[in-house]
């Protein structure tokens, strides 16, 4: 792969990561939904030639792994530093 492709992963696995923060804003459904959702983009975009062997497709969701955690800390960080706005009106009787 080249810089740039790798590049491009991570940033898509940055911005997937903050869609999920942003819409749903929890932790772990975002990190569940977001490696499943980022595993499709994943094998989609940077596996050339996909193989359906057990070891082959372990090596890919290990590596797709590694690549969305490092992603989502970073998607944390951004999130802990950009909160997102509470925009809700408060009901009185």
């Amino acid at each position: 792969m080249t810089t740039l492709d790798i590049v491009l992963i991570y940033f898509g696995a940055v911005i997937l990561a903050l869609i999920f923060l942003y819409g749903v804003r929890n932790y772990w459904i975002t990190a569940i939904a977001g490696f499943i959702a980022f595993c499709v983009y994943y094998f989609s975009f940077s596996v050339k030639d996909f193989d359906w062997e057990i070891t082959a497709i372990l090596q890919l969701l290990k590596s797709a792994a590694i690549i969305y955690y490092i992603s989502f800390v970073i998607a944390i960080i951004i999130y802990k530093i950009l909160p997102a706005k509470q925009t809700g009106e408060t009901v009185t009787k």
